[in-house]
């Protein structure tokens, strides 16, 4: 594209694309910092992407700067997080182990609870959408443990106050059940989409692997998913968050529990308690 976007923005390279746009690295020349740039056809709908991120202000969210739109196309300006997707890392590099799932599902967890604190519901959380920072270690959100920072992206389905796209709009295995049927389950939705994807997390492939996308769509209304093979401590959580019933999956205060514990075990917890009295009364 000749020139610069918006009278500021230079794009410099394509880091990303799929069914919702492309993302470009581009310099902002008047801040003269870095940021990413989606691109999508229309302007409503990325309007409205763009207001739900800004809602939020949480290090575990990407942060939007600025929508830039003509007739046909948007841009929507964002921070750039030097990364690589949960994606590309698992099918890259293989599953990831317990407790790194974990802390990544932390991370997540209050990125999600900050969205629906603000009466955002995501919508289309999947591994494509969960970036891995590869820079320095970010600031832990709430409830984390260190690490590099976890970023969820893409807000392109997002519902705001009950306003959204239609409910069955999705990526086959990360849709909650209850979304193709119509239905939206509010919280619990994004819930069952994040156990979904720490399951290809730590196991490498969706709950529902199939086929096809068709087959994979019908086995999530009627049928259990695969049992994990991996998820070793994971296990009895995910498969309790991913049941059909949404009135019937834990909250998210049980699950952040239980995302802790995989990183500290309770006994380990309780062993670490005993030592801290023992040290305050002898010191």
């Amino acid at each position: 594209m000749a020139g610069e976007l918006g009278g500021r923005y230079r794009l410099l390279e394509v880091i990303g694309s799929g069914g919702m746009g492309r993302v470009w690295r581009a310099d902002d020349t008047l801040l003269q910092r870095t940021v990413a740039i989606k691109e999508v056809a229309g302007s409503g709908g990325p309007v409205r992407e763009a207001r739900a991120a800004a809602r939020l202000d949480h290090p575990g969210v990407v942060r939007v700067y600025d929508v830039v739109t003509t007739d046909d196309r948007s841009w929507i300006v964002m921070e750039h997080v030097p990364s690589r997707s949960l994606h590309q890392v698992v099918t890259g590099d293989g599953p990831l182990p317990a407790a790194e799932t974990a802390r990544i599902g932390l991370w997540m967890l209050a990125a999600l609870g900050s969205a629906h604190a603000a009466g955002v519901l995501h919508r289309d959380v999947k591994p494509d959408n969960v970036l891995l920072a590869d820079t320095a270690p970010g600031r832990p959100a709430s409830g984390a443990t260190p690490g590099n920072r976890v970023v969820l992206t893409d807000f392109g389905l997002a519902m705001i106050s009950g306003d959204g796209p239609d409910p069955r709009l999705g990526s086959p295995g990360y849709i909650a059940p209850e979304r193709l049927l119509s239905r939206e389950a509010g919280a619990a939705g994004d819930l069952w989409s994040l156990a979904a994807t720490l399951y290809f997390a730590v196991e490498g492939r969706s709950p529902y692997t199939r086929g096809d996308g068709g087959t994979a769509l019908r086995a999530m209304i009627s049928e259990p998913p695969d049992p994990p093979v991996l998820a070793g401590p994971l296990t009895s959580l995910l498969l309790a968050v991913l049941v059909r019933d949404p009135a019937r999956r834990p909250s998210a205060a049980v699950i952040e529990r239980g995302l802790s514990d995989v990183l500290t075990p309770p006994r380990l917890t309780r062993r670490l308690r005993w030592r801290r009295g023992e040290a305050a009364r002898t010191a």
